[in-house]
């Protein structure tokens, strides 16, 4: 029977994280750690050059030998992307004393989460999983929804927040559903547009009107 996983989005800024395998799988997983702010360390006896470029900048530490059991000491998350399952079986082993939340790439049984896939647009992250039990369908869902439509709505995240906090702060409290309204396809034109203040402008008025016509 498939996992049933509970979805989230992990806060890593600052956090340690460890990745064991510095090789392609390695890289990728390091990049995506470092993407989203964490202190990374690189456990694996050879790493890809562009791991080793990142750690000649500073930007990764690496440990340039195998794994060795205290790797995971004081680490938030772990990665093993190795393809020797007696070492990341280790890592599990340790990750579970540790408490550290581990993915062990292609082997979901031993892991605490699953990466999923991605879709990313400007501050808009889409992510898709099937519980590991079929990467591909994960792949052909994410692939269909960078071509959904809705997603052109992403481009607009910045000028929504600004908006949001202009209604606040101007007292109005629109509810879900007068936003939904508002989000008209004229606000999406003009963001596209390069208008993102006249985008704004049509949308905080539509919002204050729907308030005014709840009595705020």
């Amino acid at each position: 029977m498939t996992e049933r996983y509970y979805p989230a989005f992990l806060n890593l800024r600052g956090r340690r994280c460890v990745v064991v395998g510095g090789g392609a799988v390695g890289e990728r997983k390091t990049a995506q750690l470092l993407a989203a702010g964490a202190v990374v360390t690189v456990v694996s006896p050879a790493v890809t050059p562009v791991v080793g470029a990142w750690a000649a900048e500073g930007r990764v530490a690496w440990r340039e030998r195998p794994y060795a059991s205290g790797d995971l000491a004081g680490a938030f998350a772990a990665v093993a992307g190795t393809d020797d399952a007696q070492a990341n079986k280790a890592v599990r082993d340790e990750a579970e004393r540790e408490g550290v939340l581990l993915n062990v790439v292609d082997d979901a049984p031993l892991s605490d989460f699953i990466a999923p896939a991605v879709v990313e647009r400007g501050a808009v992250t889409i992510a898709v999983s099937t519980g590991g039990a079929s990467p591909a369908l994960a792949r052909k869902l994410r692939e269909a929804l960078e071509r959904w439509p809705a997603l052109a709505w992403a481009d607009a995240a910045e000028m929504l927040a600004q908006a949001r906090a202009e209604a606040r702060a101007d007292g109005a409290n629109p509810p879900p559903d007068a936003w939904q309204e508002a989000m008209s396809d004229d606000v999406l034109a003009l963001v596209q547009a390069g208008k993102p203040d006249e985008a704004k402008a049509l949308l905080v008025e539509a919002l204050r009107s729907a308030a005014q016509g709840l009595g705020r």
